[in-house]
C-alpha cells in the first residue's frame, strides 16, 4: 500500500565513504512517518574540516534523493541537520545551504513520510 511506510533501508545504506557511524536510531512514529537518526564521525581523524562538511552535506542530500527515488512517488525524504540549528533539506529544495564549520560529529535525521494519499 502506498499510503503507509512499509519498508526501511538497511544500516549500510546510510554509510558514507570517509565516515563511521557513531549512532543510529530508527523510530516509526506512525504508519505514515519513519525517522532515522544517524550520527557520523570522521574516519581516521578527530574532526571534519569546513571543506569536508561542505562535501559531506552534499553527499547526505544525494543520499536522501537516492532513497526517495527508490520509494513510491508519494513517499518523500527530508534530512534535518541537527548540528546546524535543525535546518531541514527537502529534495525539492535546490537552494539549500549551510555555514560549514569544523565538527567532531554530524548528527542528522532522515524523515520518510507520506506526502499525499493515493
Amino acid at each position: 500500500m502506498k499510503n503507509t511506510i512499509t519498508r526501511s533501508f538497511e544500516l549500510q545504506d546510510y554509510r558514507i565513504e570517509g565516515t563511521e557511524l557513531s549512532g543510529f536510531w530508527a523510530d516509526l512514529t506512525s504508519k505514515e512517518e519513519l525517522i532515522v537518526e544517524v550520527n557520523y564521525i570522521p574516519e581516521k581523524k578527530k574532526v571534519f574540516s569546513p571543506a569536508e562538511i561542505e562535501k559531506f552535506v552534499l553527499k547526505i542530500r544525494d543520499k536522501c534523493g537516492s532513497f526517495e527515488a527508490q520509494l513510491p512517488e508519494n513517499i518523500k525524504c527530508e534530512v534535518t541537520f541537527k548540528n546546524f540549528g535543525e535546518k531541514t533539506y527537502k529534495t525539492s529544495q535546490p537552494d539549500f545551504e549551510l555555514e560549514p564549520r569544523e565538527l567532531e560529529e554530524v548528527q542528522v535525521a532522515y524523515r520518510f513520510y507520506v506526502e499525499y494519499y493515493i
